[in-house]
């Protein structure tokens, strides 16, 4: 068995992909004996959580700009919008196998130099700018995608994520979906709500996440709601904002905080959670009821937002970028009517859909069958020439690093 894995995950704080890349490849050694070799800062927190529990990993440190000398590994695990630097960086045996997890559907539109300048841009516009001036590199892409996601190398997080990615690069591409997980559960499943008339948004407060946590903080703080006061657990670059939208209200900010503290915090407080993603599973993981809301950066009126419950939503489904009259769901009052009349049921709904969808053994198990079945290579990555924008997208790149000091 080829069983030596490099994970590259490098990150200070807990959060995104790299805490669900760090949980998976963790579970990888313990259930299929896979070695593993990490690359992160010397201060990251995959490497420090990794110490803390007993995890045996060598480990190559990562700095900014700094080449990656992996020496021998079979298989290289990472986030595919971070597979876009490896070029540069990487030195790896290209027979090595490859496998990049796409966790959001904009991944590999963020390929191109002037992808973040677009990034609130809907779908239609992101296809016609690949078609209409990146159409080369748009063609290196989209053979990427359908020949990694045929041959095991490229695997997206849910449906959305695979359509997405169809919709800007065509249509082809093989339904490899490996969905995301959460860390095992210390706690629960919560029998009984804690009856504090609290709700928790759980999640940064940034980027496509924040009009739709104004909007549903908004809604279930509306006359008549059971919900009483809303608790905002995580930072973002949108908190101020936030903040002078929600003037007023009974809202209080805990700021960023520790997994393990987030677990006690929500099972012993929340009566609710409401999130998007990785962030709305810590709550279903736990038995407390969970709220889906789909991500926009378009503002959204509380009274017209839609949000879901969690084991309502399609197999797999953890929200998606849209447009507001797309979001899945139903109105908010129809939610908590639900809500009052049986919170324990939502509960033990939630919890049995995380243990049976996003459970981190299921995920483990299911990701090591597609490595052992699939025969992509990091040769075949750079073979693609994915990463290679042109001479207008390498001048656009140099623009981007040297005057806006973007990596992305």
């Amino acid at each position: 068995m080829n069983n030596r894995l490099l994970l590259i995950a490098p990150g200070r704080q807990a959060g995104g992909s790299n805490l669900l890349l760090a949980r998976v490849a963790s579970g990888l050694r313990r259930r299929h004996g896979y070695d593993l070799t990490l690359v992160d800062f010397a201060d990251g927190f995959t490497r420090r959580s990794w110490a803390a529990e007993g995890v045996e990993f060598d480990f190559i440190p990562y700095a900014e700009g700094a080449r990656i000398e992996a020496g021998a590994t079979d298989v290289l695990l990472i986030n595919l919008l971070s597979s876009k630097t490896l070029p540069e960086r990487l030195t790896l045996a290209p027979g090595s196998r490859f496998v990049g997890w796409c966790t959001a559907p904009q991944d590999a539109f963020k390929f191109i130099p002037p992808a973040y300048f677009f990034n609130r841009a809907g779908w239609s516009f992101k296809s016609l700018l690949l078609r209409s001036f990146f159409a080369r590199h748009r063609a290196r892409i989209a053979h990427l995608l359908k020949d990694a996601s045929a041959r095991g190398g490229v695997v997206f997080m849910d449906e959305h994520c695979l359509e997405v990615n169809e919709r800007l690069f065509g249509p082809g591409l093989s339904p490899s979906v490996v969905p995301i997980c959460t860390g095992e559960a210390a706690l629960g499943p919560r029998a009984v709500s804690p009856g504090t008339g609290k709700a928790s948004w759980v999640g940064r407060v940034t980027d496509f996440k924040t009009e739709p946590m104004i909007a549903a903080t908004k809604a279930l703080l509306a006359p008549g709601s059971p919900v009483r006061e809303v608790v905002i657990i995580g930072d973002g670059s949108d908190v101020a904002r936030a903040k002078a939208r929600l003037a007023g209200l009974p809202v209080s900010w805990r700021g960023h905080v520790s997994p393990g503290e987030l677990d006690r915090m929500i099972y012993s407080e929340a009566d609710l959670i409401f999130g998007h993603a990785t962030a709305l599973l810590e709550g279903a993981k736990l038995g407390v009821p969970s709220l889906l809301v789909d991500g926009t950066y378009e503002r959204v009126a509380a009274e017209k937002l839609s949000v879901e419950w969690l084991h309502r939503c399609p197999a797999g489904y953890v929200g998606k970028i849209a447009r507001p009259e797309d979001f899945v769901g139903r109105p908010v009052p129809t939610c908590l009517a639900e809500f009052q009349a049986d919170p324990g049921a939502i509960g033990r709904a939630v919890h049995r859909r995380w243990r049976e969808q996003h459970h981190p053994d299921v995920i483990t198990d299911l990701l090591a069958r597609m490595i052992r079945q699939g025969d992509y290579t990091y040769g075949d990555f750079l073979a693609s020439g994915a990463t290679r924008p042109g001479w207008l997208g390498g001048l656009m790149n140099w623009a981007k690093v040297r005057v806006f000091r973007r990596i992305y």
